[in-house]
């Protein structure tokens, strides 16, 4: 990923916690509108500000219950610009997401299947509380408009992860470390790599 700006994680982490917090409460002060616009753009506002917010807090929790520390977190191009797919190229260049520099020596110390997790942890707590926010909106009965976008919303970056985070992204880096042969299991095969030590969030 192309790095742009640097944040601390002892700044960024409260930040992040903070947007997924403020992110709910809006969604709860929205239930009590009867206005649907209302509804819609809070609803809209809230997937799309703890999409983005709570996948570099995905890496950073995992890899902390496995004893690897965060560097820093960063803004920058996604590496959905890599796309063989010209259009997905351009449009993932385009959109700034928050990536996360793990610790490389505490990370190569991990198993395979252990790091795998942690690239994977990011496209996995994104997408499960947006779709505990979705669920939390057919429950407190939002109007139609915004259950249907909201379901499109969720559906949009599932689909995006399947056909685009596992050639390039998050779930590539997961699925290749679980290709790799466990320590001490006997696999033949090539010398382990050095492992990436970047996530980054999905445009």
């Amino acid at each position: 990923m192309s790095k742009g700006l640097r944040i601390r994680p002892g700044v960024a982490s409260p930040l992040l916690l903070l947007c997924v917090a403020a992110s709910a409460l809006g969604l709860t002060y929205a239930q009590s509108s009867s206005s649907v616009v209302v509804q819609v753009l809070t609803m809209l506002i809230s997937m799309v500000v703890v999409f983005f917010a709570s996948h570099p807090l995905g890496h950073l929790f995992l890899a902390r219950t496995y004893g690897v520390g965060t560097e820093y977190f960063f803004v920058g191009r996604s590496d959905f610009r890599r796309l063989r797919l010209k259009a997905a190229s351009v449009v993932g260049g385009l959109v700034p997401t928050i990536g996360t520099k793990l610790k490389k020596d505490e990370l190569a110390k991990l198993s395979p299947r252990k790091r795998g997790y942690i690239f994977g942890a990011g496209v996995i707590v994104s997408n499960a509380l947006v779709g505990i926010e979705l669920v939390f909106v057919l429950a407190a009965g939002f109007g139609l408009p915004a259950v249907l976008l909201g379901a499109v919303f969720f559906l949009a970056m599932l689909a995006t992860e399947v056909l685009f985070s596992t050639q390039v992204g998050d779930l590539g880096k997961m699925r290749n470390e679980f290709k790799k042969p466990i320590p001490g299991s006997g696999s033949a095969g090539h010398p382990p790599q050095a492992p990436p030590s970047e996530s980054q969030p999905p445009p």
